[in-house]
């Protein structure tokens, strides 16, 4: 895992980490410490919206929800316990999880039907080096998850047309907002813990 220090290098890497993101159209993003060995607690604490970034490379914009007050402080979410987390989440292998990252942002589930762009092979490749930028952060060890389900295409780049289903974690005041589905993935270290989301709107 790179230093959390500062230079030139690292300037860098932040800068292109960043470009990732914007690339992939990321909706929300937290970054957090791992703390604990049952990683669930961590994710749980940043899908609470109760971490910072160790690093600083996070714009705060992509946590920052207007609707989130004292009555709904964990918006667009409800509050995840590591408990719910660990029924609704699916490990995922390293380039099942850049392809989900990739293809996320496009894939909604149509039931069969190709998402829009997601034949366009310049596209695919931004989409590609952009995940796999995203995710280099976390080193080669890293574990990853999913709220999708049924994803029996695995590591198939046209997985999303054997149909999948999602476990939402889009809270009750998101869901009468019109955010009818959400998407995301986790990303585990010894040290981070990264969750990255997508919401579907009605």
């Amino acid at each position: 895992m790179p230093p959390h220090g500062s230079g030139p290098a690292l300037a860098v890497e932040r800068q292109a980490w960043q470009q990732a993101l914007a690339i992939l159209g990321c909706q929300l993003a937290a970054v957090g410490p791992r703390r604990h060995e049952d990683w669930l607690v961590d994710a749980a604490a940043v899908l609470q919206f109760r971490t910072r970034d160790p690093r600083g490379w996070l714009p705060t914009d992509h946590t920052r929800w207007l609707e989130r007050t004292r009555h709904s402080p964990y918006y667009p979410f409800d509050r995840l316990e590591p408990h719910h987390l660990d029924h609704h989440l699916e490990l995922l292998t390293h380039e099942a999880a850049v392809e989900l990252t990739a293809l996320r942002w496009t894939a909604t589930p149509y039931g069969g039907a190709e998402p829009p762009g997601a034949s366009d092979p310049v596209r695919r490749r931004r989409l590609w080096s952009a995940a796999r930028t995203l995710l280099a952060r976390f080193g080669p060890e890293a574990e990853y998850a999913t709220n999708a389900e049924d994803l029996s295409g695995g590591t198939d780049p046209h997985w999303y047309r054997d149909g999948f289903s999602l476990s939402c974690f889009a809270g009750v005041d998101a869901q009468r907002d019109g955010l009818i589905g959400d998407f995301g993935i986790l990303a585990v270290s010894e040290t981070e813990v990264g969750a990255f989301w997508n919401f579907f709107v009605d």
